[in-house]
């Protein structure tokens, strides 16, 4: 039996350069059908952003292009560090070319944990793809009266959450208002003069910055500028409002008169609630981040028609294009963002994967001067996999 075989070739090759030829027409073929797979993708993008250009101008308000910057020089580095690690590998500098593909991996794992906190925000305020987008106020005519349905008491647990994700950036983490953005709440005799169901109220319909009770002359948008925000969402945030009260004490001498509202406040006191520490760093970065969020429309899907009456009635000057309407097709921005950003990520995981993979081998000695061709081929598919990103970063990003 011949014997002529170098090292590292496999038997039904010829030589290493046979072996290397083969490897990188089949990675090229393999890449094909990548590129053949995000092309039927943005092909639809195309469709879908020509027939509904509103509903994208108005869905680019929820995407960080600072995330999206980011995450592109992230990869643009993880390209330069890779294509080091196969010069290196090619020069026989083992040492050089672990810590360059080292470097790549932490890059792809920055990559996805900038991710994870763009799609956290969105999954909390059910910003995905589905029928989320199509629920109707919970005042609709389910009950057959077209009366309004009465006010149940709100969980103040759970509208601490949608107040860190809705209303903390313009009124604050405990209420005391952000100077330009939102009003005080914690003493807002407004709040305190208003029952639930009057705050509900007020709430789903909002108050222009134009308004002749708005002392302060700030906007204040429907459902607080989260259009996901349903009747007992909000009830909970009026729940957790109540718990930030501060009631001021009256210090004077005149006379106390004992009554029955009196002796029913006594029953159930006011309790403030200390804001609790973090417990990580994603729970303490601001949910609601994006400078524009709060000019979205109210709802995603007609409601009913008092709804938009109502709507009519507070019009926003700062994108009276977007106003006109509500995007009906909402689902299909969220939709297919998710599908093609996410489908990126699954290639940055697998591209991790492989990274992992090169790394062990490289440790354990098996590629050489001559032998590089795994390397080669894993660089050759991150590079696709970051110039897919290249295309979907202006794309979603700066549509406007």
């Amino acid at each position: 039996m011949s014997q002529s075989h170098e090292l590292n070739v496999q038997h039904h090759y010829r030589d290493m350069s046979q072996q290397h030829d083969a490897a990188k027409l089949g990675i090229w073929l393999f890449l094909a059908t990548e590129i053949l797979l995000f092309g039927g993708l943005f092909c639809g993008y195309a469709v879908f952003r020509a027939n509904h250009p509103d509903l994208f101008k108005w869905g680019e308000q929820f995407l960080d292009e600072r995330y999206g910057a980011a995450n592109t020089a992230v990869l643009l580095i993880s390209s330069l560090t890779m294509a080091m690690a196969i010069t290196y590998v090619q020069k026989g500098m083992r040492r050089m070319a672990m810590m360059s593909l080292g470097i790549t991996f932490v890059c792809a794992a920055i990559f996805m944990a900038i991710k994870s906190v763009e799609y956290e925000h969105k999954f909390h305020d059910h910003l995905v793809g589905g029928m989320g987008f199509y629920e109707v106020s919970h005042d609709g005519g389910s009950s057959g009266g077209g009366g309004e349905v009465a006010a149940i008491a709100g969980d103040a647990n759970a509208g601490k959450k949608l107040w860190d994700a809705t209303c903390r950036s313009c009124h604050g983490a405990n209420g005391e208002g952000v100077p330009g953005q939102g009003t005080v709440l914690n003493t807002s005799a407004f709040v305190q003069d208003h029952d639930d169901a009057e705050l509900l109220a007020f709430v789903k319909v909002g108050r222009p910055a134009n308004a002749p009770d708005s002392i302060l002359q700030l906007q204040m948008p429907p459902k607080g500028g989260n259009p996901m925000l349903k009747d007992p969402a909000i009830m909970d945030i009026i729940a957790y409002v109540r718990t930030l009260m501060i009631i001021p004490v009256d210090s004077g001498d005149s006379e106390v008169v004992e009554t029955e509202t009196e002796a029913e406040v006594k029953v159930a006191p006011v309790v403030i609630v200390a804001p609790e520490e973090p417990k990580s760093f994603l729970d303490s970065l601001p949910k609601s981040s994006v400078p524009n969020a709060m000019q979205a429309p109210t709802g995603l899907a007609p409601e009913s028609a008092s709804e938009a009456q109502r709507m009519a009635v507070y019009e926003r000057p700062a994108v009276p294009q977007l106003d006109e309407h509500r995007p009906a097709n909402a689902h299909l921005f969220f939709g297919l963002y998710f599908l093609m950003t996410g489908l990126h990520g699954i290639h940055v995981i697998v591209g991790m994967i492989v990274l992992l993979w090169l790394m062990w081998r490289l440790q354990r000695g098996d590629f050489t001067k001559r032998y590089y061709t795994a390397v080669e081929c894993g660089g050759l598919y991150w590079h696709v996999v970051d110039v897919i990103w290249i295309f979907l970063f202006p794309l979603w990003y700066l549509i406007g």
